[in-house]
């Protein structure tokens, strides 16, 4: 169940990191080294190897029953990114490139996060007929939103996006991704109003497709564009009844789908907001009535989910205003020991981790970033782990698993100190 954990985490991060990777902006426009000689299949089958690559990589991992590892998963996006890049290149050689051939190199270009040649591609497949319906034509006009949006070339992500809402066929799920891109864009240039105005869009689009489609993607796309909604209306000082009735309309949704995984997200959400407001006796409130509807109402196939992640919500929402408690530790990694009564008037990032969890090796980046960016304006961060008895696959005793917790924090160049303990006690401390 671990491993299958474990692989489910890596492709869902692998697609992730795609995404991310699409909108750091790195060109890649030149072939790498040693190419080979010409390629001559047609443009749609170039652009459909390079689309399935990760996938195709991710079951040779898992037949190979490989662990997670944040460096092969990096290596695998750089790959499908090269990849992309090359049979661009090759179709741009082409001297007959047009019609649908553009639209492929397009769509290899926007693999290969080459956001220039893919606006260029694309806008050059649409000036052949620039009133074509059909799901290529929509499908360039939705890319080029979000490209356009991400290059804050505003006016062009607007044009594409009213020329797509003009035409046929329109998906429900890519009106919501490109207005939640729109928004994004205008709330980084502090254009709060026009951001407002697409995050409405993208919440009324995202109910709409929550209430047709009933698919993981449908509530994740509304627990999104609520969200995000939610923290614009809270920087803009709106009333709490606005926020509120926002969040509480996605729970009421949820309960009707049902959505068990929606409920959750949303009222955890809603707590959230509660505490910002000061309103810590309503979140406790929440938490209560919702634990009291899920052991009543809620499937039984779902119900021990939506049970422990509340509680486990409850958990944290004890803790929230409260004297954070004191750790238990046995060793300390190239750290001096310390107490948390000592870091009193300090930001600490208590890490709670281990050797063999894949999302916290993925987490280990942001946490090395975060230490050397902050550290001297007094960020603190522990990393807080424990004896599990094994390590790197095979039984370990405590004086072996120590020695192996101090050569994977060097392994992982994690420069912050390492506590460990022989207890669970950190662990139910905080929830």
């Amino acid at each position: 169940m671990r491993k299958l954990l474990v692989f489910t985490l890596f492709i869902c991060t692998l697609i992730l990191a795609s995404i991310q990777g699409f909108a750091q902006a790195r060109r890649i426009t030149k072939p790498p080294p040693g190419t080979a000689p010409a390629d001559n299949r047609a443009a749609s089958v170039l652009h459909e190897d390079a689309s399935g690559y990760a996938a195709r990589k991710f079951q040779e991992f898992q037949s190979k029953q490989l662990p997670f590892d944040p460096k092969l998963l990096e290596k695998t996006v750089q790959e499908q990114k090269e990849l992309a890049a090359r049979y661009a290149a090759e179709l741009m050689t082409r001297s007959d490139l047009s019609g649908d051939d553009l639209y492929y190199t397009g769509l290899l270009y926007h693999l290969s996060a080459n956001e220039e040649r893919t606006l260029e591609l694309l806008k050059r497949f649409l000036d052949r007929d620039k009133q074509a319906t059909g799901e290529r034509p929509q499908h360039a006009r939705y890319i080029i939103v979000l490209r356009s949006a991400q290059m804050n070339r505003l006016e062009e992500a607007e044009n594409a996006l009213a020329d797509y809402l003009s035409k046929e066929p329109r998906k429900i799920s890519e009106q919501v991704t490109m207005q939640n891109a729109l928004t994004s864009a205008y709330h980084k240039t502090k254009q709060t109003e026009r951001a407002v105005a697409h995050a409405e869009e993208a919440f009324k689009a995202a109910k709409s497709l929550q209430a047709t489609a009933k698919t993981t993607t449908a509530d994740r796309l509304l627990f999104l564009s609520s969200n995000t909604l939610v923290d614009i209306y809270q920087e803009m000082k709106k009333p709490a009844s606005a926020i509120l009735t926002v969040l509480e309309e996605v729970r009421k949704l949820a309960m009707a789908a049902p959505s068990p995984r929606l409920y959750v997200d949303a009222t955890e959400k809603l707590v959230d907001v509660l505490v910002e407001s000061k309103r810590k006796s309503d979140a406790v409130k929440i938490i209560e009535d919702s634990l009291i509807y899920a052991k009543a109402s809620v499937g039984q196939e779902s119900q021990r989910f939506v049970v422990q992640s509340l509680q486990r919500k409850q958990k944290h929402l004890r803790l929230q205003g409260e004297i954070a408690p004191e750790i238990s530790i046995v060793k300390w990694v190239e750290q001096a020991p310390v107490q948390i009564s000592g870091l009193r008037g300090r930001v600490v990032l208590l890490d709670f981790w281990a050797t063999w969890c894949g999302p916290c090796l993925a987490a280990f980046p942001h946490l090395r970033e975060w230490h050397e960016k902050y550290k001297e304006r007094g960020l603190v961060i522990l990393g807080i782990t424990k004896y599990y008895g094994h390590g790197n696959r095979q039984e370990m005793t405590p004086a072996e698993e120590l020695g192996f917790i101090e050569r994977f924090k060097k392994q992982y160049n994690l420069p912050y100190g390492v506590a460990v303990t022989d207890t669970d006690n950190n662990h139910r401390n905080y929830g």
